[in-house]
């Protein structure tokens, strides 16, 4: 009894942050948009009529930032968080040659699933339209790489996992990871959002940190920023067999450098704490409610 409350007190908890999170990206995108149409008439983040691409997306980056703080100052002000479970500390020996290629591996499988969801719906992928050089594309690196990377972390691999660990590591795992691919509000980016939570939860509760994570994401964000610059401006064939290369090799690799581990005694499941069974978490009708919630509200709402 007492872990079934804990459980779906825990699971609650991140369910009404994920969706404070929603609620203050939606407020300040709100609120930034009005002052840009203040400063010039009918400008707005979606058309920053007036503004330069740089002022834009620095915007753009205070709206996220913005709301993964004000989300963090709940979690740990209205929750059992502490900061101390955040987790922002050095890790354990961990193995960054295995688990590179296997997490890109994880992300590039999802990639190719996503495309053919996207294929089999009619949907056409959209990416954003990138600057050639200059602080342009530094400030779309920082926002499209850097700060994902380390804010995301932060907030699911450290707030989110650190309110569920309790429950164990399955739950701290799980839990997280779904709501971070229903927060990106797409099938096929939600898909590949969710995998890769996955394997960086794994990676949080085994290294005792989310800062190998932190690098993974980093390194995974290069390359999908590498694959749209190439598009936009590198001869085709090259862009062609670059992206085609990333989605191919490290799949394969990866499932080679599993094998191979595996043969060597690896397990995945060493090292994690035991708890509630995964499935658990749906028993808090606040997290169920959200999960229907964001799977809807990105059906019908978003596209």
């Amino acid at each position: 009894m007492t872990k079934s409350r804990g459980v779906r007190g825990a699971a609650s908890g991140c369910a009404v942050a994920s969706l404070l999170y929603l609620l203050a990206r939606s407020l300040l995108t709100l609120g930034i948009s009005a002052l840009m149409g203040l400063a010039h008439p009918g400008a707005s983040l979606a058309k920053p009529l007036g503004f330069s691409s740089v002022s834009a997306e620095l915007l753009q980056l205070l709206v996220g930032l913005g709301a993964i703080a004000l989300t963090l100052v709940f979690l740990l002000k209205c929750t059992r968080l502490q900061t101390d479970d955040l987790r922002i500390t050095l890790p354990a020996p961990w193995s960054p040659g295995f688990c590179l290629p296997v997490f890109l591996g994880v992300a590039n499988l999802a990639n190719l699933a996503g495309a053919l969801i996207n294929h089999i719906s009619g949907r056409e992928a959209t990416s954003e339209v990138l600057p050639s050089g200059g602080p342009e594309l530094a400030v779309y690196f920082l926002a499209l790489c850097v700060m994902p990377a380390v804010a995301e972390e932060v907030l699911f691999r450290g707030a989110f996992q650190g309110l569920m660990r309790p429950c164990g590591s399955a739950a701290a795992i799980f839990a997280p990871a779904l709501l971070f691919g229903l927060l990106h509000l797409d099938l096929a980016q939600g898909l590949t959002a969710f995998a890769c939570g996955v394997f960086l939860g794994w990676l949080a509760e085994r290294s005792g940190s989310i800062l190998p994570g932190m690098l993974l994401h980093l390194a995974n964000n290069i390359l999908a920023f590498l694959t749209i610059y190439l598009r936009y401006y590198a001869p085709a064939e090259l862009s062609f067999g670059v992206e085609l290369f990333i989605l191919l090799f490290f799949p394969i690799f990866g499932i080679w450098m599993i094998g191979h581990a595996r043969q060597q005694g690896f397990r995945f499941s060493a090292g994690l704490r035991p708890g509630v069974d995964v499935l658990a978490v749906f028993a808090s009708p606040a997290y169920s409610v959200t999960v229907v919630f964001l799977v809807v509200y990105a059906v019908l709402l978003v596209h």
